[in-house]
């Protein structure tokens, strides 16, 4: 069923993590009607298709629909009923000839790498035999064609049941079943293309996600092998024996012999204008999809916090994030003002964005900084000829470009690049931000013990009359510390700082954040009542970072403290008052005592 109803559908159920387009559409579920992409997709131009999107965008729901319209019936090939039930109230239908020609058409043969991982290179690989077990499952009738050679297809059930050790005991991979992994699918394709007398459709979901578990887990390059021999024979050694091959993904490994060689090969990346409003929500259609569930007004929420991919040039929403939004909001009690969540960070792991934000280099803190505030940066598209193993001396165009095919950035659809290998992103919308903001909490608190004996150091320092200690920890501590406020304002600074001090409190001492005193407000105090001693800072952002301009700073920021007597009425309880003028000045700071 489509969303195309007019009236408000507050009944209607939402598929969230549904993915199954047969179970979707039979249980009338909400669906975003995307069948018209269909008569680009299986251009006669196009052998092999790559698409690149994203995690929750849809791409297995994209490929079960696809897998659907096209799948014949094996036991009763002209009978397309199955499709017909389907498809009949979407767009693809009307085009009758289209349907005519491809729908319930094809053997397909289609499999989801999406479930696979696993802690060691075994355990990784018993998941896809499991997968290929599960085909062999559904056309096991091929066994009863005598003409046929089906042993592989026996072969891999009884790898599945246990009955043939896939690894030897020595923990190597047995050859034999190294080879039957690696030419199930062509194997397959053959028999089906043998008894209907047509070519098959072969579609890979999700082909890289064992290759980013197994960098997580170090057998990258084991794994490696597995999928590019698969992919190799399914769709390269194969090209001539299949009618087409779909492959999606989130990143393209540009391995020699992964993609490279396949004949009318078409990757579609998040770059590409070709079918950028197939997978993903336009705005359009999230907005018919909140009219017709009478949240019209919603639209803007909508926009803030899921909106602001660019594929292509077309500007999408996340539907994963949409619809759950949709759905939470129609079951509260009052949707015009449910609060708008952040769906997309549980979905999967981060993890990207916390090594990327826990050690970054100098500049690249700072570019990851104007990225927080809203701005944009021009970055280096990096091609990664392996799945990039993110670690703490990863560069940031390496980082940048993950994250822009992963969802944690997006291009700035309104700017122009100096160069042809490059793009200039940006942080997508509030949900994303929040993603980052959530990273960003337990980096630079208690929590994070690097930080903390840091932010001890330097509260050393201040009482111990230390200002260039001070100022050499503060600037060390400046330089890696990014934050979602703008550094552009001197409370960033005062903010800052008021955190930093704020971790090393005691119960012996206390923290005033600009307290009343003498004639004024002084920024930050800090009282040791075990010491009797107290500590007054009063910062100042400086726009030139030259000695001489720091230096007059700090002194006008000490001058500031004696003509208003900030130290009045502390030197009546603390024998000993240390008064530091700060200046900041982007990532550096100068610290002067009086």
């Amino acid at each position: 069923m489509g969303v195309k109803k007019d009236a408000v559908a507050s009944e209607d159920v939402f598929p969230i993590g549904i993915s199954d387009f047969e179970k979707l559409i039979s249980n009338g579920m909400v669906y975003i009607d995307k069948t018209s992409y269909l008569e680009k997709l299986l251009n006669p131009g196009i052998g092999v298709a790559l698409m690149l999107r994203p995690r929750r965008f849809g791409k297995t729901l994209t490929m079960s629909m696809l897998s659907c319209f096209l799948e014949m019936n094996y036991q009763h090939p002209e009978d397309r009923s199955r499709p017909e039930r389907l498809f009949k109230d979407l767009a693809i239908y009307k085009n009758k000839a289209f349907c005519d020609k491809h729908m319930g058409r094809y053997p397909v043969i289609s499999l989801s790498f999406k479930e696979v991982e696993g802690d060691t290179f075994e355990d990784a690989v018993e998941m896809i035999v499991a997968i290929f077990a599960e085909l062999a499952a559904k056309f096991e009738f091929l066994t009863k064609k005598k003409e046929l050679d089906t042993v592989f297809l026996r072969r891999i059930k009884d790898c599945n049941h246990g009955k043939i050790p896939v690894f030897k005991p020595d923990g190597t991979f047995a050859r034999t079943i190294a080879s039957l992994i690696k030419f199930f699918v062509k194997n397959l394709t053959n028999c089906l293309k043998e008894v209907f007398n047509q070519d098959p459709v072969i579609i890979i979901d999700e082909y890289d996600v064992p290759l980013q578990k197994a960098t997580a887990g170090g057998y990258y390059d084991k794994m490696l092998k597995v999928i590019r021999g698969i992919l190799s024979a399914s769709l390269k050694d194969n090209n001539a024996n299949i009618h087409k091959g779909f492959v999606t993904g989130c990143l393209r490994i540009a391995h020699q012999s992964i993609f490279t060689g396949i004949n009318n090969f078409k990757a579609n990346s998040i770059h590409d204008e070709f079918l950028s409003g197939f997978i993903g929500l336009t705005k359009d259609e999230t907005e018919k999809l909140l009219r017709q569930h009478g949240m019209t007004n919603r639209l803007p929420d909508a926009v803030e916090w899921y909106d602001g991919y660019c594929f292509g040039g077309t500007d999408m929403l996340c539907p994963w994030s949409v619809l759950n939004f949709t759905e939470d909001a129609l079951n509260s009690r009052n949707p015009a003002s449910f609060q708008p969540q952040n769906y997309w960070a549980n979905s999967s792991g981060n993890d990207i964005i916390e090594l990327c934000m826990k050690h970054p280099r100098p500049q690249d803190a700072e570019r990851l900084q104007h990225l927080l505030e809203g701005k944009t940066e021009e970055i280096i598209l990096r091609e990664f000829t392996s799945y990039p193993a993110i670690t703490s001396d990863t560069d940031f165009d390496t980082f940048a470009t993950l994250m822009l095919h992963t969802g944690y950035l997006t291009v700035a659809g309104d700017a122009v690049p100096s160069a042809r290998n490059r793009a200039v992103v940006r942080i997508p919308n509030r949900e994303v931000l929040e993603c980052f903001s959530d990273k960003l909490e337990p980096l630079f608190s208690k929590s994070n013990p690097e930080w903390l004996d840091k932010a001890l150091k330097i509260t050393g320092a201040f009482f111990a009359g230390e200002a260039d200690k001070a100022s050499d920890i503060i600037e060390d501590m400046l330089v890696n510390f990014i934050s979602i406020r703008d550094t552009g304002y001197e409370y960033f600074y005062h903010g800052f700082m008021l955190g930093i001090l704020s971790m090393t409190i005691t119960n012996r001492m206390s923290m005033e954040s600009n307290r009343e005193s003498g004639n004024g407000f002084s920024d930050i105090v800090i009282k040791n009542s075990k010491t009797g001693e107290a500590v007054i800072l009063e910062f100042k952002k400086c726009e030139r970072d030259t000695p001489l301009e720091t230096e007059k700073i700090c002194r006008e920021a000490l001058k500031q403290i004696e003509i208003n007597h900030y130290d009045q009425e502390l030197k009546k309880e603390y024998p000993e008052v240390f008064k530091y003028g700060i200046a900041f000045v982007k990532k550096g700071c100068r610290v002067i005592k009086a």
